[in-house]
């Protein structure tokens, strides 16, 4: 069969997404240490809901249809979207450098939460063993990731991985529960729920005193700001989207697999002591988790 040059436009356009999406820890992570994780993440995802009303008129679509969602996708999103990357950042804020890599990796176990969770919520789901399999790898890499010396030795501070665990959850919820609710693909809630993002961290930064506290914003501050704002949140679901819907779904499904791995290697280039012996390999075992896991599925 002969790929159209359409569809290999989008298949290219969500691979774009994905290698968007391998940088969203470490904007989190770098972005928050130099404003604040309130500050930051106000910024950013303001950043993010702007551009994606951007595309909206640049494809002459209106922009009401943005706002006008189910009451229940809404309610689902605030916690599934909003509230879950406001929990990723303060999760990757305030870990210790150490075990920056081991906290990302927690929230990266969602795909084996959406199989886990699709069981329960999803009727006439199929693939149990598959499903635990892959859970049971995908946990197998948490503890890889924290290498030979630091396998057994509990964390320091437990809060930032409690954080990015319950994260991962939400968003892994999010997903199935607009499966289950067969919310149509034009009903896209990402400049709404980024919107409600932007106004959770905005509150969580006056709370911490993040904006008195606000010096000058250097070129550093203003690259994480525009490149996560453009990048991870606001062209990469657009792109994601197009790579879907026209594009090789099947190849797109697989890399995704792999965000987990380059998520983790561009941690461990930013942070260098994120970059453990066990981090790589432990990474790529959720990653394997993730697709055994998806095998099972009907």
């Amino acid at each position: 069969m002969t790929t159209t040059a359409p569809a290999r436009r989008a298949t290219l356009l969500g691979v774009c997404a994905i290698l968007f999406w391998c940088w969203s820890g470490a904007c989190f992570a770098r972005g928050g240490r130099i404003f604040g994780p309130g500050v930051y993440l106000t910024l950013m995802t303001g950043t993010g809901a702007a551009m994606v009303a951007l595309l909206q008129m640049l494809r002459r679509r209106p922009l009401a249809a943005l706002w006008r969602l189910p009451v229940r996708v809404v309610a689902a999103g605030a916690g599934g979207v909003a509230l879950y990357t406001v929990l990723l950042a303060l999760a990757l804020f305030s870990a210790a450098p150490a075990d920056l890599g081991q906290v990302n990796l927690l929230n990266y176990l969602w795909p084996i939460w959406i199989v886990l969770l699709s069981h329960l919520l999803l009727p006439a789901h199929r693939g149990g063993s598959t499903a635990l399999g892959g859970a049971v790898l995908g946990f197998a890499g948490v503890l890889v990731a924290r290498g030979p010396a630091g396998l057994l030795r509990l964390p320091e501070a437990w809060l930032p991985h409690l954080l990015a665990l319950v994260a991962g959850v939400l968003w892994a919820l999010y997903c199935v529960l607009l499966r289950r609710w067969r919310v149509p693909e034009e009903q896209d809630g990402t400049a709404l729920n980024f919107a409600l993002c932007a106004a959770m961290s905005a509150a969580l930064a006056a709370w911490r005193g993040e904006w008195a506290a606000m010096g000058p914003v250097g070129p550093e501050g203003v690259f994480w700001v525009v490149f996560g704002g453009v990048g991870p949140v606001g062209l990469a679901y657009s792109w994601w989207e197009s790579g879907m819907k026209l594009g090789n779904a099947r190849l797109l499904g697989t890399l995704a697999y792999l965000i987990p791995v380059g998520s983790s290697a561009i941690l461990g280039v930013l942070f260098k002591e994120a970059l453990g012996p066990g981090l790589l390999a432990g990474a790529l075992l959720i990653a394997l988790g993730a697709w055994v896991g998806n095998r099972g599925e009907g």
